[in-house]
């Protein structure tokens, strides 16, 4: 009988919110979820903000109990203080989506958390909480990713002590650095590896500047910015939009360094639908809000219409005219060229 992997618990943590951290570990337990042998579950320890909850509630059609009445949700341990018991093992609310499964932060999306005493009151309860969660995760789930609040607080400092790794996500602005380094700082005392990932990033125009971010061995890399991946989070139009850009692949390469570094056996190769060919080109058009792409598109055709009659002048008229074979040929290509281009750079519906 083969012995079962240890089980990875990932933490996920910001100093600020903002940065995406959600977003990321969505995309990050949808790779590891497609991996052979490699369940995974996501927690969302945020029971206030709910990010992770709410794109549940969006994929379950919008039903406000996104958990059932007797199952246990993340706020239950906050608020009964649960414990381990042979009555309550393994009745934990897990619900999948895509390829991992998502621990809510509620049972009803639009629930009111209005206890005195919801917050752990000392780091001691905070660890005693995350355990009792932990231990109602089931074993076959080697990937626990837990979704944490942003900033500091005794929970985020439990949740570090209590997992395999943590990852601060950061973006490159000063104020986030700023952020990211008092929380690094805070949680320095504990023995978990802590890495740092910048997300967002500015100015990136091929795979080899998603390294640009390692500035130390505690750093895993940075990933692109990209507009209309994080316009589409949660809606249907998201997962086809994360395997047009290079998002993905920047998750995969970050976690690629992380899973060597620590040990953990397990490599990403996510395959990738390039929309153009050119990488520059591609960075530069993930930029652009939708409106500007429309731009962009009526300027490729005005310029395609404007370089061919230069070229032609009134002979184009006259072929037009005098070769209807022609004539459909020149409306083919044109529509080619625009569906082409269009099928890339249309408005997002939001």
């Amino acid at each position: 009988m083969s012995q079962q992997p240890e089980r990875v618990v990932i933490n996920v943590i910001s100093g600020k919110g903002g940065t995406g951290k959600t977003l990321l570990a969505c995309v990050l337990a949808d790779m590891l979820g497609n991996h052979p042998n490699s369940p995974v579950v996501v927690i969302d320890l945020d029971i206030f903000v709910r990010g992770l909850t709410s794109l549940l509630y969006f994929h379950q059609e919008e039903k406000l109990h996104v958990a059932g009445k007797k199952e246990l949700v993340v706020a239950n341990f906050f608020v009964d203080k649960l414990r381990v018991s042979g009555k309550t093992k393994n009745l934990i609310a897990i619900r999948n989506y895509r390829s991992f499964g998502v621990v809510p932060a509620v049972g009803r999306i639009d629930e009111v958390l209005d206890s005195p005493d919801i917050s752990p009151n000392n780091l001691d309860e905070a660890c005693m909480i995350l355990r009792n969660i932990l231990a109602h995760i089931p074993h076959r789930y080697r990937f626990v990713i837990l979704d944490s609040r942003a900033g500091y607080d005794e929970l985020v400092a439990a949740t570090h002590s209590l997992s395999t790794v943590s990852i601060c996500v950061e973006e490159q602005d000063p104020i986030s650095r700023v952020t990211a380094d008092n929380l690094v700082a805070q949680l320095r005392h504990s023995k978990t590896p802590l890495f740092r990932l910048v997300n967002k990033g500015r100015g990136i125009s091929s795979e080899r500047d998603l390294d640009r971010g390692v500035r130390s061995i505690a750093d895993l890399g940075v990933i692109p910015f990209d507009m209309d991946v994080l316009n589409n989070f949660g809606s249907k139009n998201f997962w086809d939009e994360i395997a047009r850009s290079l998002y993905r692949s920047a998750v995969a390469r970050a976690w690629n360094r992380l899973s060597s570094k620590l040990e953990f056996g397990v490599e990403l190769t996510p395959p990738r639908i390039s929309p153009v060919g050119n990488e520059f080109l591609e960075a530069y058009i993930g930029m652009l809000s939708s409106r500007d792409r429309v731009f962009f598109l009526y300027g490729i055709l005005i310029g395609v219409f404007g370089i061919t009659y230069g070229l032609f002048g009134s002979e184009l008229v006259h072929i037009l005219r005098e070769n209807p074979v022609r004539f459909a040929m020149f409306i083919m290509g044109i529509a080619g060229i625009l569906f082409a281009l269009f099928s890339f750079l249309r408005p997002r519906k939001n």
